[in-house]
């Protein structure tokens, strides 16, 4: 019996409806209805796939482990397949490079060659140059250090997230200035915090239980139960919805 059937049947078993499961578990019903008929791809992350299982599987009385057990066993090969076509297609273009850096790097040693005699004729000129310019580039770092005026409180801003879960579980990803930090299922009453020097990208899979603060300010539930959200928080406490 696949994951599917067994859901289906608990739930037809136990006399409920589709929109019965949503309203206790307060997952959507399209997502439900996919669950049942194995058709896991509709899930928005493969990630948080085991977090509606078990929530699932709690409502039912099965054994959400067990289902999350066999899950994996189902998907593994699918997955294992699609990392390796990412090796794949990565690997000739770094062949390419690897033979391009060669190929210039002999180049350069060629003209070192050739041009030897030329520059081992003038190094020590180029030495008695520097030496003579040495004392004035100093002189004009000093003036250059003494005209630069402090930085204020905004240049030195940064942005701070404090992530609290309450009340549920929630699969979570968090990028912090353009990379990736944080990614996995937080239960109840876990609180996480992130910091950052530009920007915090934020991606929740159950964003009716993260309760979320930057910088002092609470923003609360970015979203209902079961409702998959994308944010961006910057420095200077800027909020914008960002691609998934």
């Amino acid at each position: 019996m696949s994951i599917g059937e067994e859901l289906r049947q608990a739930r037809q078993q136990m006399g409920a409806s589709l929109k019965d499961v949503e309203n206790e578990t307060k997952i959507r019903t399209k997502y439900i209805n996919a669950m049942e008929n194995d058709a896991f791809d509709v899930l928005p992350e493969k990630v948080y796939v085991k977090g509606f299982l078990r929530t699932y599987a709690r409502f039912l009385g099965l054994d959400g482990d067990t289902l999350v057990t066999q899950y994996e066993e189902q998907f593994r090969p699918r997955l294992a397949a699609q990392k390796a076509g990412v090796t794949t297609r990565y690997s000739k273009p770094a062949i390419r490079w690897k033979g391009f850096a060669i190929a210039v790097l002999a180049l350069v040693v060629l003209a070192l060659i050739y041009r030897g005699g030329f520059v081992l004729g003038n190094l020590s000129d180029d030495i008695a140059d520097i030496g003579q310019q040495s004392g004035t580039s100093n002189q004009y770092s000093v003036d250059e250090h003494k005209g630069q005026a402090p930085k204020t409180d905004q240049e030195t801003k940064t942005v701070n997230m404090v992530l609290q879960v309450v009340g549920g579980e929630s699969w979570i990803k968090i990028a912090v200035d353009n990379k990736y930090v944080f990614e996995g299922t937080l239960g109840p009453n876990h609180v996480r915090q992130f910091t950052g020097r530009e920007k915090i990208w934020v991606k929740f899979g159950n964003a009716g239980v993260v309760n979320v603060k930057v910088n002092d300010q609470d923003y609360g539930f970015l979203d209902g139960p079961g409702q998959v959200v994308t944010r961006t928080f910057t420095k200077d406490d800027g909020q914008q919805t960002a691609g998934g």
